[in-house]
């Protein structure tokens, strides 16, 4: 069967708009799917080899856009040697071959990691003059791909469904000082009490679909980070960014969302299951639903997802589903790991800690200080069950994860468990420890060049981070065969001060996985206190606009190396970087200048695994200033 392209897409989602309408009013009236006639001619699973047409299509004209964005952007770093005018005319002569394919990646940790990482995002967007001014703005421009997972999915989600505004525009829609998870008024179009939550959830439960802690969570997120309309973005799915005038005119960075399968046999405490290292990721974007390799193998299209079907076919052709793939649901299914706070809660945080798997070897003496480190208390977890228990009849087992009917069944592809199974249990993408959601945009089939991944995990010492993300994405991609950048142990990291200094990975084509080129160069970025000490709680729910102030700015200082007082060719460095993997391509040498940054900033495959103390960063550009002194004038 072939593939829509583009075009016919739109034309689907014109006659769309005349069936469209009443499921458009039925959405945003409930939180309910809807159940609609089955379109015929559809190819509901599609193998995962290359990308999706409609991807396919749209990263191609996204690539004429990012040509225009590259010229301005490298015009302003005036790099030695480098004649700009002429590589962008062989980027044209190309038919676009040649063009990078950059992207930013914003790890988990709660709000912590979406406002530190839309922060950074901020320092390299063109529209904030600043950024112009130290030379890092426009790279966002630039980018192709953005992707999150767990909290980090905020901000790609939040961006694309809003039409891409600016990082200070969307903290006008975040509305951030008001905590949505712990929300008691009235329900308003800023946040909704528990009352309004359970209802919209059990409206979804009573129309035959199984509902967990990831519709509730991603209904209260809604308020926050989807919006749209008076209900908190009630009728807004993922599927729908198309439509953004953004997106159709190749404005915007494409969004990919992760999430990670539950299987049968994963390990299980206190009735809930966590998931082992190697477990299925699911790539999410808003045109399919599906996963690369691992249980499952192939992806189904978005905007039809919460369709029964089986060996590629509806089980019921007059009862497919519209409106599943809520854009809160969505990001309730990467962030909400409640089967994670409750084995935490319930094992006083010594199993499944967020935490997860830091490596590297720290010294017998190591003492913890300052840790602003929270997981939601047993007691609101336990008022969470109650009323699932009340209202769903729903015990901790059962609202642990969340439900996908399987489109995935009964194909040759799939694991006997996904074979076979009713429902996908999915749960928050970062358990498996990668918190950094490099895994949809390093498959071959999208060809990265250069990713920038910004850590705010807080997997190591004070909510600090020490790469241990990334090194676990080494890993998994070692082991597939995916090209990706050899990584050291978190111990290198600490050891080297890429705790809280920018470092590449990858210059050296011979420290891949590959050993050659298709491995793109990786920016690793931790957040750190430059300016501020931003190391608060990953469950921080409320934040003042003085702290997102002080967050912004200490994001951008990290980015711009403290406007460039670190190190002035910073910026021309990180160009040096974004288009480094095109150059290769196009049979260029890298400038002597180039070299120069490289030799500062890259890896050079030397580990340190000595043992280290703990990680207690002071203020870089402040370094007499502790954190309780800095607190009492910056409470966090």
């Amino acid at each position: 069967m072939v593939p829509f392209s583009i075009a016919a897409y739109m034309v689907v989602g014109m006659i769309g708009a005349c069936l469209g309408s009443s499921i458009q009013e039925s959405l945003s009236q409930s939180y309910a799917p809807v159940f609609v006639g089955c379109p015929a001619d559809m190819q509901w699973i599609r193998p995962p080899t290359g990308l999706n047409q409609l991807e396919a299509e749209w990263v191609q004209a996204r690539k004429r856009v990012v040509t225009c964005a590259l010229n301005e952007y490298l015009e302003q770093l005036n790099m030695e040697d480098f004649d700009v005018t002429e590589y962008i005319c062989q980027l044209h002569q190309s038919n676009y071959s040649y063009v990078p394919t950059l992207g930013l990646a914003i790890s988990g940790g709660g709000w912590a990691s979406a406002f530190t990482g839309t922060g950074a995002l901020r320092a390299l967007d063109s529209r904030l003059q600043a950024a112009n001014e130290q030379r890092t703005g426009g790279l966002l421009q630039s980018m192709t791909y953005f992707s999150g997972l767990s909290g980090g999915s905020f901000p790609p989600m939040s961006f694309s469904v809003n039409n891409f505004p600016t990082a200070d525009e969307i903290v006008d829609i975040w509305r951030p000082e008001i905590s949505r998870t712990s929300y008691t008024g009235n329900t308003t179009q800023y946040a909704a009490n528990a009352t309004s939550l359970f209802e919209d959830v059990l409206a979804k439960a009573e129309a035959g679909f199984e509902v967990g802690a990831a519709d509730y969570f991603g209904r209260a997120w809604s308020y926050e980070f989807v919006t749209g309309d008076p209900d908190g973005g009630v009728a807004v799915t993922f599927s729908s960014v198309v439509n953004q005038s953004k997106f159709i005119d190749h404005q915007m960075p494409f969004p990919i969302i992760h999430g990670l399968q539950i299987q049968p046999d994963d390990q299980e405490y206190f009735g809930l299951q966590v998931p082992y290292t190697n477990a299925t990721i699911f790539d999410m974007t808003p045109f399919e639903f599906g996963a690369w390799n691992g249980s499952v193998q192939g992806f189904t299209p978005m905007e039809w997802l919460g369709t029964r079907l089986n060996n590629g076919s509806p089980m019921n052709t007059s009862a497919c589903v519209r409106g599943f793939d809520r854009a809160g649901f969505i990001i309730g299914t990467s962030g909400a790991g409640f089967n994670f706070w409750y084995i935490e809660d319930m094992s006083n945080n010594t199993l499944a800690p967020f935490s997860k798997r830091s490596s590297y070897v720290r010294s017998s003496n190591t003492k913890f200080s300052l840790s602003k480190r929270a997981t939601f208390s047993a007691a609101e977890l336990d008022s969470l069950l109650e009323a699932f228990q009340e209202y769903a009849h729903e015990n901790a087992s059962d609202i642990g994860y969340a439900y996908y009917p399987n489109p995935f069944a009964g194909l040759p592809s799939s694991s006997p468990s996904s074979k076979s199974t009713t429902n996908l249990k999915l749960v928050d993408a970062s358990e498996d420890g990668q918190a950094i959601p490099f895994w949809g945009q390093i498959q071959p089939a999208r060809s990265s060049s250069f990713i920038i991944g910004w850590d705010d995990n807080e997997d190591g010492d004070n909510n600090w981070n020490n790469g241990t993300n990334l090194y676990n994405t080494y890993l998994a991609a070692k082991a597939s065969g995916i090209p990706f950048p050899v990584i050291p142990s978190a111990s290198t990291f600490v050891n080297r001060n890429y705790t809280n200094h920018p470092v590449f990975f990858g210059c050296n084509a011979n420290l891949t996985t590959t050993q050659d080129t298709r491995a793109p160069i990786i920016l690793y970025l931790a957040n750190s206190p430059y300016s501020a000490y931003t190391n608060y709680s990953y469950t921080q729910s409320a934040t003042t606009r003085e702290q997102m102030s002080d967050i912004f700015v200490n994001s951008f200082n990290i980015v711009t190396q403290a406007n460039g007082t670190l190190d002035a060719e910073w910026p021309v460095c990180l160009g040096c970087a974004a288009i480094d993997r095109s150059l290769s391509k196009m049979g260029w040498q890298r400038t002597g200048q180039c070299e120069a940054c490289f030799s500062r900033y890259c890896w050079d495959g030397v580990e340190v695994d000595a043992k280290t103390g703990p990680i207690d960063l002071t203020l870089l550009l402040d370094p007499e200033l502790g954190f309780l002194e800095w607190n009492e004038t910056n409470p966090f």
